[in-house]
């Protein structure tokens, strides 16, 4: 799936599109207001000195773009990402490497207010480091939510949807 979307803030009212992924096990929902797009992984620089969530950089559409691996940032084990999902945070995008990505799920208010945020499950001393080095990509993050697996019956367990 590559799909791009313009830049906005999703309305606070009413039900939002969000890109449901996995990773570690986990189902992680983003709000499409934030995704750019999702690929098959690139190649990825490793960033000397980096914090260990920060897989590297890697080149994409000829810029290059910071490979957060998200488990490693949830403080969880990592497994090699089939997937990166690119999301823009202020004016820069940054890639989210995931196992897989399983679509674009509508959820409304009230479903939204009864699913954990994705911070919850972050190792607290990463969503620290993080608030000091983007604070922009923390913000994105803040808006994630972790999905219960009966959220999504046909979300894959491994490998690229």
């Amino acid at each position: 799936m590559t799909r791009t979307l313009a830049t906005g803030v999703a309305p606070i009212l009413g039900a939002r599109d969000f890109l449901v992924a996995r990773t570690a096990g986990r189902l992680c929902a983003f709000d499409i207001a934030h995704v750019v797009e999702t690929m098959r992984p690139l190649p990825v620089e490793p960033m000397p000195g980096a914090p260990a969530f920060v897989a590297g950089v890697s080149l994409i559409r000829g810029t290059p773009t910071p490979v957060v691996d998200l488990a490693a940032w949830m403080g969880l084990p990592s497994t090699p990402p089939t997937r990166f999902v690119s999301v823009v945070t202020g004016a820069r995008h940054v890639a989210l490497a995931v196992t897989a990505v399983a679509g674009v799920r509508t959820l409304d208010p009230e479903q939204l207010q009864v699913v954990p945020p994705l911070l919850r499950e972050a190792a607290s001393e990463h969503v620290q480091l993080l608030g000091t080095l983007d604070a922009d990509l923390l913000l994105v993050l803040s808006a994630a939510r972790l999905l219960p697996d009966d959220a999504w019956p046909v979300a894959p367990q491994d490998g690229v949807s």
